[in-house]
């Protein structure tokens, strides 16, 4: 098994009070704040791409990077456009981030050009709940759902309005349960496909509980607890083979440029009333458990981790 550096992108300090992080790498993206948070063009996509490509070495070492707030989920879209070898992707996130038909990149859009790309094969989005059967419904990537590309398990709750009767979505919890056995047989169908490539995971701290992880969006339903079984379990079915893993979700104040950002700011983000302390204590815990989990991951039995922090 691979060892993994880490990273953190500097896109909004987020990180700055979390100590866990303190003796990773910083990139200093500051710079792009403004102008990639929650939604940006393609071409200002693509230069973000390209100084991001510069920062970032071309080793075939996994990492795991921190990318800050869930308003830079789209950045996923960035690291996963530097892989060349096939994938398979999880992705826990309480939002589908898939909507088609946006003529602009948004940290809602970037799963569906993330299902696009010809390595990818087949995505796993675990642990969400909001935004999937209601209006939002209509800019679902109903192809990639139907033909199983994108495999949906969420959190609490079956999806049943309109398309979603005729698709399979077995929650994690059944009468507010939790229960690995319906994890693993929900992986089971997948278990040679996921042992024949790397799998990816990017996980989205939306999808633990207000309580777990302080957020800038709709908190999930799923324990700290819980998310570390269903990445574990996805985890073993890899073999333990990552390809790379980041996280997002790590509130922070909302800076924008932009009336179109300002009204995107206005009428998606909730009204939240947030202690920076507590976010920073919070958050800075769940990351601590996603690296316990990254430096597991890569230890062979009697050996030490192999997860290079510096």
């Amino acid at each position: 098994m691979a060892s993994f550096s880490t990273a953190v992108l500097n896109l909004d300090r987020s990180f700055e009070s979390q100590q866990i992080l303190q003796r990773a790498p910083c990139l200093p993206m500051r710079h792009w704040s403004r102008t990639l948070r929650m939604a940006c063009r393609f071409r200002t996509f693509t230069r973000f791409q390209k100084e991001l490509d510069t920062l970032l070495d071309r080793r075939d070492r996994p990492r795991m990077t921190f990318i800050g707030s869930g308003d830079f989920h789209h950045a996923t879209l960035a690291l996963l456009n530097r892989i060349e070898t096939p994938i398979n992707l999880l992705v826990l996130d309480n939002h589908p981030d898939w909507m088609r038909g946006i003529p602009f990149l948004h940290c809602g859009t970037w799963l569906y050009h993330a299902a696009k790309l010809p390595n990818v094969r087949r995505i796993f989005h675990v642990g969400g709940d909001v935004d999937f059967d209601n209006h939002y419904r209509w800019m679902a990537p109903w192809p990639y759902l139907r033909s199983g590309k994108i495999v949906v398990v969420p959190a609490v709750r079956r999806f049943h309005r309109g398309r979603w009767s005729n698709i399979r979505t077995d929650p994690l919890r059944h009468n507010d349960s939790f229960s690995l056995a319906r994890l693993l047989n929900v992986l089971h169908p997948y278990r040679a496909e996921l042992r024949q490539a790397p799998l990816y995971i990017s996980v989205d701290k939306d999808v633990l509980t207000a309580s777990e992880a302080v957020v800038n969006w709709d908190s999930g339903h799923l324990s700290l607890d819980e998310l570390t079984t269903v990445l574990e379990s996805f985890i073993e079915a890899a073999r333990g083979r990552l390809g790379g893993f980041d996280t997002v979700g790590d509130w922070s104040p909302v800076v924008l440029e932009g009336i179109s950002r300002h009204l995107l700011h206005w009428s998606e983000h909730p009204h939240l009333s947030i202690d920076p302390v507590v976010a920073a204590r919070r958050n800075d815990a769940v990351n601590r458990r996603l690296l316990d989990i990254l430096g597991a991951s890569t230890r062979a039995p009697g050996k030490t981790s192999r997860l290079v922090l510096t």
